[in-house]
């Protein structure tokens, strides 16, 4: 299926943008839906740490969500498995070298299940609204006086 991206500058530096969007527990504060997130595995956080996911969107959505890529101040990206199939979320980012970050989100179903494929139209609306709606609070978040 097509991937989606979308991009925002943050007022923050890089370092304090990729410990919020690489601590999958955030995820809740940011992401819609009702997000709760749940580390499965034991052990430090690295590539191929576990987590289930529960959202509330046309019913109750249950996933398995596995770290596949952690490169500090750069990237962060996860793949997630539920009722759509396989589908690959990634942070990508650029720091200026000062107190603002270019941050990218992207989205793409990799491996879609008949749902995803039925609902296509919608998922093609939906997706880059998620991805929008996620940075401005991400944004939104890292900008807040602490």
């Amino acid at each position: 299926m097509q991937r989606f991206e979308e991009r925002i500058d943050v007022a923050a530096p890089v370092d304090r943008v990729y410990a919020y969007v690489s601590d999958m527990t955030t995820h809740e504060d940011w992401s819609g839906n009702g997000l709760k997130v749940t580390k499965e595995t034991d052990g430090p956080v690295a590539v191929g740490t576990v987590y289930a996911t529960t959202a509330k969107q046309f019913g109750t959505q249950r996933e398995r969500s596995t770290i596949t890529e952690m490169s500090p101040g750069r990237a962060f990206a996860w793949d997630s498995v539920g009722a759509l199939g396989r589908a690959h979320h990634a942070f990508a980012l650029e720091g200026n070298g000062g107190d603002v970050t270019h941050v990218a989100k992207s989205a793409e179903i990799v491996e879609p299940k008949f749902l995803a494929k039925l609902t296509g139209w919608r998922l093609k609306k939906d997706i880059p609204e998620g991805l929008r709606r996620d940075l401005e609070r991400i944004k939104a978040h890292l900008e807040s006086p602490a």
